[in-house]
């Protein structure tokens, strides 16, 4: 295989919800150390607080239980699932993938998967932290195949802006990256427009972002029947 290898729709879109489920899980897991020590002695409510944002409620009996709800809780937002999810999708592309990246994915997998039953401590959190950073960098410079490279970093970027808009309620905060994203997205495809990027609300700004790789795979990628040989 060589770096111009076609890439089929499917893998395309699991290269970019890798890098999306990546990302989520390293943003959630620095929010969560963060509103753990508000939890601890400034505002208990403040873990209820940041997954209102994501559209999740939540229950915890003090700051250690929160913690464990993050991880472990029932929510589409648990680390559990997200890791789950993007654990998932590198099995389907791993051929495409650094070694270290995805021994380090399936690291982190099997360490949460044997503490389900144990206590979830703030070290382990940022240990966890760590690792996601090292991914994240072994997939945005070591990846041998350029386009498979570039569907990571679209969605990494992408799931980086969504939860600036959910987290912050920051519009203003993204629309000088937007050119950026555009521009990852045009070297996947040549035939991308992108979109003038003028929201007037988190909803709206949402559905711009989040219909940026539906443009990109609609027109030029070939489907996984013409990538067989």
């Amino acid at each position: 295989m060589t770096n111009s290898m076609a890439i089929s729709v499917n893998t395309a879109q699991r290269l970019y919800w890798l890098g999306r489920y990546v990302q989520r899980a390293e943003t959630l897991l620095r929010e969560l150390v963060s509103s753990y020590d508000y939890v601890i002695d400034r505002d208990t409510d403040d873990g209820r607080k940041l997954y209102a944002k994501l559209g999740v409620d939540i229950d915890y009996v003090n700051a250690l239980d929160f913690l464990k709800q993050g991880i472990y809780g029932d929510h589409g937002s648990s680390i559990e699932s997200i890791i789950t999810w993007a654990r998932e999708n590198a099995i389907e592309t791993r051929h495409l993938l650094d070694e270290r990246g995805f021994a380090t994915l399936n690291k982190i997998y099997n360490h949460i998967v044997a503490g389900r039953d144990g206590r979830v401590s703030p070290t382990s959190l940022e240990e966890m932290i760590d690792d996601f950073a090292l991914i994240l960098g072994i997939f945005s410079s070591e990846l041998e195949r350029p386009r498979a490279y570039h569907f990571i970093r679209l969605g990494q970027q992408i799931e980086r802006f969504d939860l600036i808009l959910r987290l912050y309620q920051g519009v203003d905060f993204v629309t000088s990256e937007w050119e950026t994203m555009g521009a990852i997205a045009k070297g996947l495809n040549e035939h991308y427009q992108p979109v003038e990027f003028s929201a007037s609300s988190i909803g709206d700004a949402l559905e711009k972002v989040n219909s940026v790789i539906d443009r990109v795979i609609m027109v030029t990628l070939p489907t996984a029947s013409q990538t067989q040989g």
